[in-house]
């Protein structure tokens, strides 16, 4: 030994069989396409590209086994730095949840490309393991859930494939590892689900995905003529609502949302409040529901007009608990989470079914009659008659709807564009629009006619999905309508409501006409389309409600409900372990009898191959059960019936499918004991050879 210490030089990995390459690009394709549709199609097809690649080069190295085909490291680094700028360009930044996702998706793609290693391969594993979760980030449905199945399948497979060595994995079939796989999963659901329902729950999670800055989706914070006409194609969901009890009907279903009162000439934009409202007294014919709130990009929440209570957490044991840092209320009535809503929400909400509320604010009239200096010069001149014919706020509102529903104004998903002073082309040439061209162009009468008036969005009516119980608020019911202030009041006035009364109390595919560009779901003959669409969203709204949303209080409740709730914390953790303890006895006592009768079939087989063997017919390491016994019948043809009934039992125990009839597994081994038992002897077998 020297002074210095002597470097040691990490052992070799071994290399790679093809078996274990395939099973590794199995697993990864199968990580992959559950991620694929959240992707942008030239990452997801990339992605695939390359493990198709990868195998395909792995079939010209067993065609060419002397010169195997060789990237270069340097090539896929370049290759690597080219993929990072595509998914910056793509997405217009690199740093955030939803491109990291799309670059490590080809990062895993392209480090298969070099893998050669068992090494490399647990690398791998570890990679697609992570990959594998990412598709939650988007969705969390029983679909999702479902999607990640054949993976976790895989996986198993694949570090089993990664354990054996290369020439015992090549024997092996796929089958039997999924399999095998496949029970241990079982085994472990038990167990799953008794932590899911007995370990304590936080109040919040640990950590949170939100989405990425600038992702959203539904009502904007602003409206011009053609967005919500635009946004009403759209089958997607915006909220579902759990109602405790009696339905509203179809003409109090408003949904409150952004509230708009700046106009320039063509669009309505929201200008912030931070003034706070109050709320509706509650009193009798309150609707208290559930709002599960899908993830849109923006701070609002909804609520049937008018809210009387803040939304607060579902689940919540105490109705006030956390409620004013969960959302606030304006003073226009718009209630406001403390942060934008980027995953899915569950509330809680109070509201009272009212079109009117008291203005909060003495000096907030003025505010609410300003109107650009230029611009819808007919309108501003239709506003001003209207004030001189009539004698007050109330007789203008009046006028101002009779003359919507005299004029043959037609209700379309399909407007023709509006480009120099919308309103005045709306109101006097085309007359054909949506509900924001009714709703923008009356409150800018009512402005010129001297009546504070605003453009309130949201949503309208909601179907009700008769196999989950709850209501469905699609962005098809996208709608927008106006408030004006009379005597003190605001009032709710709906002119799509003078124009197209069946949009209101039936929905859009009754008050437009046929040819209409209606989505499929809100459609009258989607049929069983929309039929089967209802029982999957249900499903899926029951998984959310249940399992995504059991939260501490959910967990509490159902301890309550079980009694588990009377014992203390060690108590309960005692209980937790007992149960998981007797489960996994039960699982090993399985586990022994299998292995037993395993053990004994092999002892059998065993047994026949030492006395052939010692007879002078060894076994080949080569030759199957049935080949060898084919070869020790031709020698001694007088014992060819014991030599097929042994290997034909073995071989059904060792490689063939579980039987069919009960008790058949224990047949097979009888047999083949018996035939064991009828073989002769080593020394019988020489001398009759």
């Amino acid at each position: 030994m020297t002074g210095r210490a002597r470097r040691r030089k990490a052992p070799a990995s071994p290399a790679l069989s093809v078996a274990q390459i395939r099973w590794i690009g199995a697993l990864i394709v199968c990580a992959q396409l559950p991620q694929a549709p959240y992707l942008p199609v030239w990452v997801a097809a990339l992605g695939l590209a390359l493990c198709g690649l990868r195998l395909l080069l792995l079939h010209r190295d067993r065609a060419r086994p002397h010169a195997p085909a060789r990237i270069p490291s340097w090539t896929l680094v370049l290759f690597a730095l080219a993929a990072a700028l595509a998914v910056r360009a793509s997405y217009g930044y690199l740093l955030g949840r939803d491109p990291s996702v799309a670059f490590l998706y080809i990062l895993v793609a392209i480090k298969f490309l070099e893998t050669r290693t068992v090494r490399d391969g647990t690398l791998l594993v570890a990679l697609a393991s992570f990959l594998l979760v990412t598709p939650f980030f988007a969705n969390q449905s029983p679909l999702a859930a479902f999607a990640a199945l054949p993976a976790l399948l895989v996986l198993g497979g694949t570090l089993d494939a990664l354990a054996r060595p290369a020439d015992a994995e090549a024997s092996r079939p796929p089958l039997v590892a999924i399999a095998r796989t496949g029970r241990f999963i079982a085994q472990g659901i038990p167990i799953a689900a008794l932590l899911f329902v007995l370990f304590p729950r936080i109040a919040s999670p640990l950590w949170g995905v939100p989405a990425d800055a600038g992702a959203s989706t539904g009502l904007s914070d602003s409206m011009e003529p053609g967005s919500i006409s635009e946004l009403s194609l759209s089958d997607a969901v915006a909220f579902r609502v759990d109602f405790d009890g009696a339905v509203p009907p179809p003409a109090q279903r408003y949904w409150r949302g952004p509230v708009l009162s700046r106009f320039d000439g063509r669009a309505w934009t929201l200008v912030p409040r931070t003034t706070p409202g109050h709320l509706t007294p509650p009193g009798p014919g309150g609707v208290a529901y559930t709002v599960t709130l899908e993830p849109h990009g923006k701070p609002w929440l909804f609520a049937l007009e008018l809210p009387a209570s803040l939304p607060r957490p579902a689940g919540a044991d105490d109705e006030a608990a956390g409620a004013d840092h969960y959302a606030l209320l304006t003073r226009d009535q718009q209630i406001i989470a403390g942060t934008p809503v980027s995953q899915v929400l569950r509330y809680r909400q109070l509201s009272m079914l009212r079109d009117r509320f008291p203005q909060v604010d003495a000096g907030e009239a003025q505010e609410y009659l300003r109107l650009p200096s230029r611009g819808n010069p007919r309108t501003l001149e239709f506003g001003r008659e209207l004030r001189a014919t009539n004698p007050d706020a109330q007789g203008i509102v009046d006028a101002a709807l009779a003359w919507f529903g005299a004029s043959p104004f037609v209700y379309t998903l399909s407007p023709p564009l509006l480009d120099r002073d919308p309103v005045d082309a709306f109101l006097f040439d085309t007359r054909r629009g949506f509900c924001e061209h009714f709703a923008g162009s009356f409150v800018v009468m009512m402005r010129a006619a001297g009546v504070p008036a605003r453009v309130v969005t949201g949503y309208q009516g909601g179907e009700w999905n008769p196999r989950g119980g709850y209501m469905i608020v699609r962005q098809s019911d996208a709608h927008a309508w106006a408030e004006v202030l009379v005597g003190g009041t605001w009032r709710r006035v709906d002119p799509t409501a003078t124009v197209a009364p069946s949009r209101i109390e039936m929905g859009l595919a009754r008050a437009v006409a046929a040819g209409e560009p209606v989505p499929l779901f809100a459609r009258l003959d989607a049929g069983w389309l929309k039929t089967t669409q209802l029982a999957l969203d249900a499903l899926n709204h029951a998984w959310r409600t249940h399992v995504v949303g059991f939260n501490r209080d959910r967990q509490r409740d159902l301890w309550h409900d079980l009694a588990i709730d009377r014992f203390a914390g060690w108590q309960i953790a005692a209980i937790a372990g007992g149960l998981g303890l007797a489960w996994a006895a039960i699982a090993l006592a399985l586990l022994g009898l299998a292995r037993a009768r395993r053990e004994r079939e092999q002892a059998l087989w065993s047994e026949a191959c030492a006395r052939l063997e010692r007879a002078g017919l060894p076994r080949m390491p080569h030759e199957g059960p049935i080949a060898y016994a084919t070869r020790a019948s031709r020698r001694w043809p007088q014992f060819a019936i014991a030599f097929s009934a042994i290997a034909e039992s073995y071989a059904a125990l060792r490689y063939g499918p579980p039987p069919a009839q009960p008790g058949g597994r224990d047949a097979l081994v009888a047999t083949l004991a018996r035939a064991v038992e009828v073989l002769p002897g080593s020394a019988d077998l020489r001398a009759a050879a």
